[in-house]
């Protein structure tokens, strides 16, 4: 789980803005698309509105690690791991942006295989798999007439792009001289789409994976149309978070209503059911204990607000990536104490959490979790604090402890209230208090 705190208009959202920037290019229909800024999920403006200083003449980089459990991909069972990846974007007349240079990397931060765009429009490809220009007996015709052919296989856009299979016409493979001559170069390129194909397909993956709520969900509707294609998710705005519910309901297989129903009855709710006919639906809700069933657009504004975060993170499958802003909308105390609950139960069935919060119960209640050690341990939560410096945005990490234990000294002064102020402060006297005694 990572928390995003600190005060408003200081770039919060920046933190995971590359995240789902990339995520709407990987649904561009254009393949040339090296970055879609504005689409469904978010709207980035354009290139210029993206950059430093929005200077379209600087820049874009990204750089993304596998991590240890990531795309850790060896070529024919030689040479080394693809660990992370390295790209570069620059501003496009025509496209918006330009990827004009990307890399991946081993575990060493060593090149494996590194395109970089020339004045020719075509991508220059370096990599230590491929046999060296000094190599003896280099057939120049040959290597050329082959990278012309591999070369219309590489991707325009981002990896995104997809990627063709290095097919080598059947009059080279039958010509056993010319096949001689460039046999090392031919596979050593399919070992380098070996390794842009496994990338390509673990970025995609994990970007499909990653769902984004944004901080006003929509209101509900007395009555809903059946999509003609069911949403996989509640979509940005909550929008989808009933048909999904419903949808879900209609699978014998499915406990995600189950299981959504408890939680909501742990926040006071009551339970949802449905009434259908034909291509329409409607959502209603009970209370414990009582017969009479509500229209959910006769409902509070909270649970308005609170029903997609539930709905996504109840269908969301180990390994998928929950962005959520204000999971505590509308929500008195005692329930932002049982949101944080849910989450907490989110990222120990090994899904993981993204929120942007102001809410100092959400912490308290993280808090007390990991002091417990029943659920979640600190070393599976990070916390950030987002700052401005005139024009700069920034974030600085906030150490918890095994016992759920926040470093005082690292607090920003006055940006919580004061029963979390003074526990903090509390906690730094006691520290201080202990080590002038224990000397």
């Amino acid at each position: 789980m990572t928390l995003l705190i600190g005060r408003n208009n200081v770039g919060k959202t920046t933190a995971y803005a590359p995240l789902l920037l990339l995520r709407q290019t990987l649904g561009a229909r254009d393949p040339r698309t090296a970055l879609l800024f504005r689409g469904d999920l978010i709207d980035f403006g354009s290139y210029t509105d993206v950059v430093t200083d929005h200077d379209s003449s600087r820049q874009i980089e990204m750089y993304l690690d596998f991590g240890p459990s990531g795309a850790r991909h060896r070529p024919r069972g030689e040479g080394a791991n693809a660990s992370s990846l390295d790209v570069t974007f620059a501003h496009s007349e025509e496209h918006g942006a330009d990827l004009v240079r990307s890399a991946i990397l081993d575990d060493r931060d060593r090149v494996v295989v590194s395109r970089t765009l020339q004045s020719s429009g075509t991508y220059k490809v370096v990599s230590p798999l491929l046999p060296r220009n000094s190599d003896v007996g280099r057939p120049y015709r040959e290597v050329s007439r082959l990278r012309s052919l591999l070369q219309s296989e590489m991707p325009e856009g981002f990896l995104f792009s997809g990627f063709g299979g290095v097919l080598l016409p059947s009059d080279w493979r039958e010509d056993e001289d010319r096949w001689e001559k460039v046999q090392r170069w031919y596979r050593a390129s399919s070992d380098l789409f070996e390794v842009y194909y496994y990338v390509n397909d673990h970025i995609k993956r994990t970007l499909h994976n990653i769902s984004y709520i944004g901080p006003l969900r929509s209101s509900p509707r007395r009555s809903y149309l059946l999509s003609a294609e069911p949403p996989v998710d509640v979509g940005r705005d909550g929008q989808w978070a009933s048909e999904v519910l419903y949808q879900s309901s209609l699978i014998e297989t499915s406990d995600v209503l189950a299981r959504t129903n408890i939680w909501l009855t742990k926040l006071g709710f009551g339970e949802l059911s449905f009434a259908g006919w034909g291509e329409y639906f409607q959502v209603f809700v009970q209370k414990s204990g009582s017969s009479v069933k509500i229209n959910l657009a006769d409902c509070g504004v909270g649970l308005s607000q609170l029903l997609p975060l539930l709905v996504q993170g109840c269908v969301m499958k180990a390994g998928h990536t929950l962005i959520a802003q204000q999971p505590e909308i509308h929500l008195n105390p005692a329930q932002q104490d049982v949101i944080t609950d849910f989450l907490v139960e989110i990222c120990a069935s090994g899904r993981r959490v993204i929120i942007e919060t102001h809410s100092e119960h959400i912490l308290t209640r993280l808090r007390r979790r990991i002091a417990e050690a029943q659920t979640l341990s600190n070393d599976k939560v990070a916390l950030y604090f987002t700052e401005s410096d005139g024009d700069r945005s920034s974030l600085r990490r906030i150490d918890i402890g095994e016992w759920g234990e926040v470093n005082a000294e690292q607090w920003p002064r006055g940006f919580f209230g004061e029963q979390l102020e003074n526990s903090l402060q509390m906690a730094l006297a006691q520290s201080q208090r202990k080590k002038r005694s224990s000397v």
